[in-house]
């Protein structure tokens, strides 16, 4: 297989699919189409070697997804596409007719902006996820991660790591990790393996929450779940454009003490809450719940209807 990469990239100037020298050493290379195009071969040669998943990192414009989605649907293998990165919206139509995912923006950091940016501005991708099609906010920043050469723990704090992954399963996102999953700490792998949280992201319907309400310094998501039920995030994102990077630490940082009326969201009668994160029975509410958010976290509940 390392053999076979060579040269990252399904093109080439020459029929037989090489690249010189003086093309591999130029790193902006990567965006280059070559004369010659080779999807149907690599297609095959994937599911040849049993590929399950592939990421196709650039080009991300129309025609080149259009060669290789066709390609892997004729290799006789059931491969999961993915395209990567910063597909644009403009186009979502597209990714929805020829991938399973697609990135709906640039590689995130671990960085409070990075994850806002990345993810509580995706309300408009909403409608356009669901089974068989996923919008894709790229890989999840927890446990060690780099950037570069050397590993570092996450510098998102405790509050903002919780955000993180109930934000991605609000979003019906891929779970993905980028970090060693040897290394997994108790803290992290407890956020990666709350089961509660894993159904509201698998949840059948398949819908993506969408952001309903944004008052008072709080984003309120909602998404449908099975059987009549909601899973609801409340986010405390006060001040972000006061802290540019969650390891800069200014402004307001107070926990958010916010009542929320559940009428505003449309969610009439009475419902069964439960804290998802703490997996407890929170009791009947009908009109109104009370939390404290805390500085970039998050409460999140599952809202079932009851007589």
């Amino acid at each position: 297989m390392s053999s076979y990469a060579g040269y990252p990239g399904g093109s080439s100037n020459f029929e037989n699919g090489v690249y010189p020298d003086s093309v591999r050493a130029n790193k902006r290379a990567y965006r280059y189409t070559g004369k010659y195009r080779f999807e149907k071969e690599d297609a095959n040669q994937m599911a040849d070697w049993g590929v399950d998943y592939l990421k196709y990192d650039w080009r991300i414009e129309v025609a080149s997804a259009e060669a290789m989605s066709k390609a892997i649907r004729n290799s006789g293998r059931d491969i999961i596409y993915s395209l990567s990165n910063s597909a644009p919206f403009a186009n979502v139509k597209d990714w929805v007719r020829l991938a399973e995912a697609w990135r709906t923006g640039p590689d995130i950091r671990d960085s409070w902006q990075s994850l806002y940016v990345s993810a509580f501005t995706l309300d408009k991708w909403g409608p356009y996820g669901g089974p068989g099609h996923w919008n894709d906010p790229d890989m999840m920043i927890l446990g060690n991660v780099t950037t570069g050469a050397k590993l570092h723990p996450t510098r998102l704090t405790a509050d903002e790591q919780y955000s993180h992954v109930s934000l991605f399963s609000l979003l019906a996102a891929p779970l993905l990790i980028g970090c060693p999953i040897e290394q997994l700490d108790a803290f992290t792998l407890n956020l990666l393996t709350n089961d509660e949280v894993i159904e509201i992201d698998q949840d059948p319907l398949g819908k993506s929450g969408r952001l309903v309400l944004e008052e008072n310094g709080v984003q309120v998501w909602l998404k449908p779940l099975e059987n009549g039920a909601y899973a609801l995030g409340m986010f405390n994102i006060n001040g972000f454009r006061k802290t540019p990077q969650s390891y800069f630490r200014w402004g307001d940082e107070q926990p958010n003490q916010y009542e929320l009326d559940l009428n505003k969201i449309g969610l009439k009668g009475k419902w069964q809450v439960r804290d998802v994160w703490r997996q407890k029975q929170l009791g009947s509410f009908q009109s109104t719940i009370k939390n404290t958010i805390r500085h970039h976290g998050v409460v999140m509940l599952k809202l079932t209807p009851t007589k």
